[in-house]
């Protein structure tokens, strides 16, 4: 399915996709995790493997921290990222510390509450998703191939990729302007400093 013209339709079809899985009386993050609450473990990627979209590889996987390391009110979040290919010729800022880490870009997460609704995006370090890290200019520039409507829909998790796709191009200005000012709070810290694990925020706003 092509992705909205702009934000307005973007927002339009999120309203509309919501509502299509509130009435199958199974939200977004019922449709990740497993239907066994007690088989659910902090930490783990749902789905495992994560969910990569076929054609843009563009991904996205679901966990959640120990209860200690959650914000306030916090169940879990989504990571989305951008596959390393679309930065060809472009160095990035730092690399994975650790042999055979996926090779990706992070975008941003999306934190979402115990009632299961969006509440905020997050920005992280570099050493949290062992990612390919790159300059925000150079996200913000390939933002248009995050599309990850079939990311997840391989594995029988139907409507979720095409959410988060349909949320990062709502809020398209709220990450561009998450990603730049990560970077100014790298710039007073360090892609491996344990000490800085999340470097910017933004409320999810449509």
């Amino acid at each position: 399915m092509p992705l909205p013209s702009n934000r307005d339709a973007a927002i339009a079809e999120l309203v509309d996709l919501s509502a299509s899985m509130a009435e199958e009386g199974r939200a977004l993050i019922e449709r990740v995790l497993p239907a066994d609450p007690a088989e659910y473990r902090q930490w783990e990627h749902y789905p495992e493997g994560d969910a990569i979209d076929p054609d843009t590889k563009a991904r996205w996987f679901y966990h959640a921290h120990p209860p200690e390391e959650r914000s306030e009110g916090e169940h879990g979040h989504f990571h989305l990222f951008l596959p390393l290919g679309a930065f060809d010729g472009l160095e990035p800022l730092a690399g994975p510390a650790k042999e055979g880490a996926a090779k990706v870009v992070h975008i941003a997460a999306l934190c979402f509450d115990t009632d299961g609704l969006p509440t905020h995006w997050i920005a992280t370090n570099q050493w949290v998703t062992e990612e390919y890290l790159q300059p925000a200019h150079a996200v913000i520039d390939r933002l248009d191939l995050a599309d990850m409507s079939q990311a997840g829909e391989e594995k029988g998790i139907d409507h979720v990729g095409r959410w988060l796709t349909l949320a990062l191009f709502a809020c398209r200005a709220d990450i561009e302007a998450l990603l730049t000012d990560r970077d100014a709070a790298l710039a007073l810290t360090g892609p491996r400093d344990r000490e800085a694990e999340i470097l910017a925020q933004r409320p999810f706003a449509l």
